[in-house]
């Protein structure tokens, strides 16, 4: 039995010989060493990235803040900083073009009446469409309220209703003088 239980000792020291020269268990150890290094490296540099992605956000937010308040002070006057005015009254310039650009596309842009075909009328009673310039529903017989007095925007030209205070397209007041027919 001695020499059965030498002849298992000497295969088992073989193969441990064995499996190290190949690299085996101490080559796998240092290679799964080497694996979990690069996991926590990438994941560090995740974090940074991370970090900084919202440290420029935040630069960009802080640098758009201080814009608005340099171009609000410049057009109220107070505006120290000559070295800022010009960037400011570029702002302003870009503003009133693209008002401009806003009053265009309005002048441009069908309103939904205007859009709408006349078969999309409906019939408030019955919901039947209603032809043309209908007085009375072909299919109930109710009578068709007339359309409701209309109010256009100064600015940018929008038809609105004629109880509107401001503009839906471009939030001006609206004076109570523009009522249309």
């Amino acid at each position: 039995m001695p020499d059965l239980l030498e002849v298992f000792r000497q295969k088992a020291e073989d193969l441990i010989a064995a499996i190290d020269r190949k690299g085996g268990v101490r080559g796998t150890i240092q290679s799964l060493r080497r694996q979990m290094v690069e996991a926590d490296r990438r994941r560090a540099i995740g974090k940074v990235k991370a970090e900084l992605k919202r440290l420029d956000s935040q630069i960009t937010e802080m640098t758009t803040a201080v814009g608005v308040q340099a171009v609000g002070l410049h057009e109220a006057g107070a505006l120290a900083s000559p070295e800022l005015q010009p960037l400011c009254e570029h702002i302003l310039r870009l503003r009133a073009t693209l008002a401009q650009q806003e009053a265009e596309l309005a002048k441009l842009t069908p309103t939904p009446s205007e859009s709408a075909p006349l078969s999309a009328r409906t019939c408030a009673a019955c919901g039947q469409p209603l032809p043309g310039e209908s007085t009375f529903c072909p299919n109930c017989g109710a009578r068709i309220q007339a359309a409701e007095e209309t109010v256009v925007c100064g600015h940018c030209g929008a038809q609105l209703r004629a109880q509107a205070r401001f503009c839906r397209r471009c939030g001006r007041p609206i004076p109570a003088a523009t009522a249309g027919p």
